[in-house]
């Protein structure tokens, strides 16, 4: 009798330990299989949706475990978000805080967002009182009629040209014709205007940040508001003054 209820007792133990090294291998293999789309991600990877009307891009800057990068929505007769998020993903789901600038307020919410193959489909659902967080991730409609269509980060921004009138803006995550940028700078040495190529600005929304977009350059350079009339990036410093002045190291380089 005490044979068989420990033969009993190995037998059950041996399941036991089989069920759970099965379930350790579930949980493995889906581990496995959310990271291999996480790196699927690959750096610097591009979404966007454009209708002329409305636009949304999302650009992931950081690839791993966490995931960070920029986005934007621009919808048409809204005030425009602009900002970064840092989120994971997970059962093909990108849930991420995104942190935006609107009218000079600076907000923070939950976005998501499904992965389809190389789109995007952003999720909605009931949010907190505070409008933070969704109320429940398990019940998310990923249902909206704005889908981000994956693009070569490097191939979009490489098709603007500063010698076409055109550059890349960091602010607005799209190409941007010069000549409709409202402040314009010209060129300076020894603090008097002097022959060369313009440089133009561009402002934010709540004028937080400046983009400085310099001759021959298919890039912006985005400074920072550091004090009253200031913006500052690296070497370079925006000022207030007479209009606008761009020092370089030191030095006025535009003024305008």
């Amino acid at each position: 009798m005490k044979k068989i209820i420990t033969l009993s007792f190995v037998i059950l133990t041996m399941i036991s330990c089989r069920n759970r090294d099965s379930k350790t291998e579930n949980r493995n293999a889906a581990f496995e299989e959310i990271t291999g789309k996480t790196v699927t991600f690959s750096e610097p990877a591009c979404y966007a949706y454009n209708d002329g009307n409305n636009h949304i891009s999302l650009e992931f800057t950081d690839i791993g475990p966490t995931l960070k990068g920029n986005l934007t929505y621009a919808f048409a007769e809204k005030d425009k978000n602009t900002g970064t998020f840092v989120g994971q993903l997970k059962d093909n789901v990108l849930l991420a805080d995104y942190t935006f600038q609107s009218e000079g307020v600076t907000s923070v919410r939950q976005v998501a967002f499904k992965v389809s193959k190389d789109t995007l489909i952003e999720g909605y659902g009931d949010m907190n009182a505070e409008g933070t967080a969704f109320k429940d991730i398990k019940h998310l409609n990923f249902t909206s009629t704005m889908p981000l269509v994956k693009g070569d980060c490097a191939e979009k921004k490489q098709g603007c040209l500063f010698e076409d009138g055109k550059s890349y803006s960091e602010l607005e995550q799209r190409c941007i014709t010069l000549a409709t940028l409202k402040t314009t700078l010209n060129p300076l040495k020894d603090g008097a205007r002097t022959e060369g190529k313009q440089a133009y600005v561009y402002f934010s929304s709540d004028n937080s940040k400046a983009e400085v977009f310099l001759p021959n350059s298919n890039n912006g350079i985005v400074l920072e508001k550091k004090g009253e009339g200031n913006w500052v990036s690296g070497n370079y410093i925006l000022m207030a003054w007479k209009g606008y002045v761009l020092q370089d190291k030191g030095v006025a380089v535009y003024g305008g």
